[in-house]
């Protein structure tokens, strides 16, 4: 098959919106609803324009360059995010959204025919690295999430979601649907760059848990208080994370203990107070299921022994999720047609993609994550693979606006 894209154009725009929230020490902090998202919102919105798409802002800013077809009706949309972890790549997410907005730009350009419309999206707070839960801006289009409930949510200094949105003034009022769903994004994992294949054709997505655990115990002297006498917090979470690491093993799940603050942080204190996140994912919903409950089980166990109190909250929670297998097909069936090695392979990272699944036809494109790096400055893919991916995704478009 020929390539209709302008990959010059593609590589460009990634490394033009890569450049934006590049801090003073040099690392990329893009976080959602922060300045740098409100840079790179900035830009994107520019380039939907200049493609002569619509552009539409619903109220949780999510963002939206649609092109129509020449029948009415729900658009296919092709999305991710634009947010990003601390400290992070240039890839991840911004591939996706991207690669769609080049896919509508040529396909407006080279006006080739389509029936339904087409969109383009950007979700609000995909990461959840700022706001929780993650998923936010997708789940609140598909009514997973209300919006009252979205708009309060809070970052780790108290400022929520609708006053930081309002503050960079993407809080939206434009409403859409849509009739299918693609991503394209890297693959954040070690897998097809091990294996040396092209593209991944994504089966499905774990499922996740997740947590706030406080673990109070007794601040007291280093040096003076004894072993046996301590109330360490510290050590009731690191008898967590050790036997529910093995526990996740055993399972083929993973567990992580990703953020952690430890009070009152001296030198020489025993701490009083340990506060920490807990991310714990499998493939499998049992495996979940299981793990969910024995993570709640240890939680209390470990505080039992050493003898602290404990205060927890569910933050998140997501089933697996299995794509349709008639969208399964036709991402393979164009890799093949492309002569492209592929394998079906299910995504251990979340992604908006899980929240369409259970309601439209849904489907996901991964390239290779050189090194298996993602979620850090060395995260890398290489753009040609990039490229075809993005003339995947294209294919598929118009195959579903044309079906």
């Amino acid at each position: 098959m020929e390539n209709r894209l302008n990959h010059a154009r593609l590589v460009s725009s990634l490394e033009k919106l890569g450049t934006i929230g590049i801090r003073e020490d040099g690392k990329r902090y893009r976080l959602a609803l922060s300045d740098g998202d409100k840079q790179a919102r900035d830009l994107l919105c520019g380039w939907i324009k200049d493609a002569g798409l619509e552009l539409k802002i619903d109220a949780i800013g999510n963002i939206f360059g649609l092109l129509p077809g020449t029948e009415n009706g729900d658009p296919v949309i092709a999305g991710s995010h634009i947010d990003t972890v601390p400290n992070a790549g240039m890839f991840d997410g911004c591939v996706g959204v991207l690669s769609g907005l080049e896919a509508l730009r040529t396909i407006a350009e080279k006006k080739l025919p389509h029936r339904r419309p087409l969109a383009v999206a950007a979700w609000t707070n995909e990461e959840g690295s700022r706001f929780l839960p993650g998923v936010l801006g997708s789940s609140v289009f598909v009514g997973d999430v209300t919006l009252e409930k979205a708009l309060a949510a809070r970052d780790f200094s108290g400022m929520t979601a609708g006053a930081e949105l309002n503050r960079i003034g993407y809080a939206g009022t434009d409403t859409l649907k849509a009739c299918a769903y693609l991503e394209f994004h890297v693959e954040q994992g070690p897998f097809l760059d091990a294996e040396k294949i092209e593209i991944g054709v994504v089966i499905g997505i774990t499922g996740l848990s997740r947590w706030d655990v406080t673990y109070k115990g007794e601040a007291n002297h280093a040096g003076t208080t004894p072993m046996n006498l301590r109330h360490d917090p510290l050590i009731a979470a690191s008898k967590l994370h050790l036997a529910m690491s093995a526990a996740a093993a055993e399972k083929n799940a993973v567990f992580t203990i990703g953020h952690m603050e430890v009070a009152p942080g001296a030198v020489n204190v025993v701490p009083g107070t340990v506060f920490f996140t807990i991310d714990l994912r499998s493939q499998d919903r049992t495996v979940l299921d299981e793990l969910h409950a024995r993570c709640e089980a240890e939680i209390r166990r470990c505080a039992r022994e050493v003898g602290v109190e404990v205060e927890c909250v569910p933050t998140d929670h997501a089933d697996p999720v299995s794509f349709a297998p008639r969208m399964i097909e036709k991402v393979e069936r164009f890799a093949n047609l492309r002569g492209l090695s592929n394998r079906r392979m299910g995504s251990g990272a979340g992604h908006d993609a899980q929240v369409f699944a259970p309601r439209v036809p849904t489907a996901m494109i991964f390239v290779p994550s050189i090194g298996g790096k993602s979620h850090c400055p060395e995260e890398l893919s290489d753009m040609k693979l990039v490229c075809q991916g993005a003339e995947i995704l294209t294919d598929c478009l118009l195959e579903l606006a044309n079906e």
